[in-house]
């Protein structure tokens, strides 16, 4: 199989480690970067792959990687799929995804990494777009799994399946989404528990530190082995309803509690989350502390797949 990757930043690399890992071979584009810049890139991906192959204990060989130095040239490649994940513009996405549609072959899926932005208004007046859609993936793809597929109405059930059949093929967990809105499920999920971080904040009841500190000493150590569900699934006696129906007023309470409003982003929110997040990651050093944090999810995937749960 050949997987075409236009945009690569920080999501398009990953999406090309994913695919060389699982023994594919990749095509690679960006508009905006210049050969030189491109061939570092290339050769870091390399670098990783091998790294992370030797690491799981896999022989030698890998996908093959290459650049292609204009869209005409990627769309021309033979590739089965094609995934997106360039600047979140409207404008530039609509602009790439119609030079594809009129140059790639005809059952080549198009896939845009889209965070927030639905196929529908993206790819909605092509021709070709049977073959469109979403997949939106947690970032870094190449170390969390979870792949939102996000088809339109007009996404083909073909186009469907093939989708979440590549995506698990380059190791990936498709979840796919019954309907388009907006931010998709993921961002929505993630939203709602930032906004009322957010508020506790700036009402005084919780400093940015220990907000920091719930969600990662408590939540994420659960959640990174269980779902949500699953999770107060074990905390009561009779399951999940018995949980739900033991705490039913509390969860009443607070969603009968006023909603956020837009002060929850104000400048004295904001002043105090830079300030708590400077002092530990001053701005020169988030590239150092991405790499750091690549590797802990490294170690996490290892853990992860030994106790039967990748």
């Amino acid at each position: 199989m050949r997987i075409g990757i236009v945009g690569f930043g920080i999501i398009g690399s990953s999406w090309a480690i994913a695919a060389l890992r699982a023994h594919q071979d990749v095509v690679v584009h960006d508009p905006l970067l210049p050969a030189k810049d491109m061939a570092t890139r290339i050769e870091s991906v390399r670098r990783q792959v091998a790294r992370l192959h030797g690491e799981a204990g896999h022989g030698a060989g890998t996908g093959d990687i290459r650049n292609a130095d204009t869209l005409a040239s990627l769309a021309a490649a033979g590739c089965d799929y094609i995934q997106e994940s360039i600047v979140e513009e409207l404008d530039a996405k609509r602009a790439l995804f119609a030079e594809f549609d009129a140059t790639a072959g005809e059952e080549t899926i198009l896939a845009s990494s889209s965070s927030a932005l639905p196929a529908s208004r993206i790819m909605g007046s092509l021709s070709g777009r049977h073959r469109c859609i979403i997949a939106h993936p947690a970032t870094p793809p190449h170390l969390l799994p979870a792949v939102e597929v996000v088809p339109a109405p007009f996404t083909s059930a073909e186009s469907v399946e093939r989708t979440q059949s590549v995506l698990r093929a380059l190791g990936q967990k498709p979840v796919l989404l019954g309907k388009e809105v907006d931010g998709f499920a993921m961002n929505r999920l993630q939203g709602v528990l930032l906004i009322e971080m957010l508020r506790l904040i700036r009402e005084g009841v919780v400093s940015p530190a220990g907000a920091d500190t719930l969600i990662r000493d408590a939540f994420g150590m659960r959640w990174s082995i269980l779902g949500p569900l699953e999770g107060v699934h074990l905390n009561a006696p009779g399951g999940i309803a018995d949980y739900f129906t033991r705490y039913q007023a509390m969860f009443d309470g607070i969603r009968q509690s006023p909603p956020a409003d837009a002060g929850v982003l104000g400048e004295e929110v904001l002043a105090a989350l830079q300030a708590y997040c400077t002092a530990t990651v001053t701005p020169d050093a988030i590239g150092e502390r991405k790499t750091w944090r690549d590797e802990r999810f490294e170690e996490l995937a290892a853990w992860r797949a030994k106790a039967g749960l990748a």
